[in-house]
Formats: structure tokens, sequence, C-alpha cells
């Protein structure tokens, strides 16, 4: 696991629930290393790459992009910095990664936030979807145009956590259902 609070789990009630929790329960991992941290920015990857312990694994799940958004980056360049990032990857089975679904949709922010994190998001998609390709390395899940996306934003009560940002466990549940299929 690699990225930023999401990969890490925050939000979820127990560690078994969070992505990670899920996709290892699934995969019937036997190991797993979580380098991912909460606040992390998509230049933070790297770093996060250099202190893997193998030099082979069968998955690597990378969830990064919602702190870019909040903090208002240039898609580019963060998309740019993914791109870096993914060719300096270990050789694994399978790469997945995935960006933030709508942070818009957040019900920590006021109004007129959520709107320019919306359209951000959309430019962050379009820009991460570019840098996976010309990468050539894993597989690109495009949480905006998800129906998971649309069920968080209109259930948050439900599906986003107590801090109304990150995901509830019943959040992680439904992006481990866009998970699955590439696994």
């Amino acid at each position: 696991m690699l990225g930023d609070s999401t990969a890490y789990g925050v939000g979820a009630d127990k560690p078994e629930e969070s992505l990670a929790g899920r996709v290892a329960a699934y995969a019937g991992m036997t190991y797993v290393e979580n380098r991912a941290s909460s606040g992390a920015v998509t230049k933070d990857l790297r770093g996060q790459i250099e202190a893997a312990t193998l030099e082979r694994y069968d998955v690597i799940l990378i969830q990064i992009g919602g702190n870019d958004i909040i903090q208002f980056h240039n898609p580019k360049r963060s998309a740019d910095e993914l791109e870096l990032a993914l060719r300096a990857l270990p050789k694994a089975e399978k790469v997945v990664i995935l960006s933030a679904g709508d942070v818009g949709g957040a019900t920590l922010f006021p109004s007129p936030i959520t709107w320019i994190h919306s359209w951000l998001n959309k430019k962050y998609h379009l820009s991460f979807t570019h840098a996976v390709a010309r990468a050539g390395v894993g597989e690109y899940i495009n949480l905006g145009l998800s129906p998971s996306t649309q069920i968080i934003t209109n259930e948050p009560e439900i599906y986003l956590a107590a801090d109304g940002l990150h995901p509830s466990s019943a959040g992680y549940g439904l992006w481990f259902e866009e998970v699955v299929p590439r696994l």
C-alpha cells in the first residue's frame, strides 16, 4: 500500500475494514506492507517506494491525490510526480492506482470550496489517467466516474467517517468493490 490517509485506512472502524485490509483478506495475503501516511501528496510516493523492503510484490495498491486536491496543487504537476513514481515501482503482478472519488463531496468543507474541489477532482482524474497510460504501469480506477462516488455523496452519514472527509468502513467497502475485478 502506498499513498495517503485513505491508503492507510483512516476512517475505517477496524484495520480489516480499510481497503488494504479487505484486499489482503480477499487475496489471502500473509504479508502486507503499508507505506502510506496521512497527509501524503503525490510527490511523497517516491519516498514511500524507496522504503519498500521487497524487490517484487504480488499487488501494489496506490491511493493518492486527495491531499493534492485539498491543497489546490496543480493537476499536471501531480500527474508528472505520479508518472515518475510509477516508473520507480518494484516489480509487481498487479498495480492498481486510485485517486479521490470526489473531494467536493466531503462534508468537511463549506459549499464554495466543495465546488472548487469537485472541479479540480475532475482535472486530477484526467491528468492521472494520462500519467498511468504514459508510465505503462498499472491500471487506474477513476473513482470520479464510479457509482460509488455518487452513493458516498448522497449518503455521507453512512459512507463517510465522522471527520466528514475519509470514507467510513462502509465507504471503503464500496471502493473495494471497484478494486476486486482488477485483482
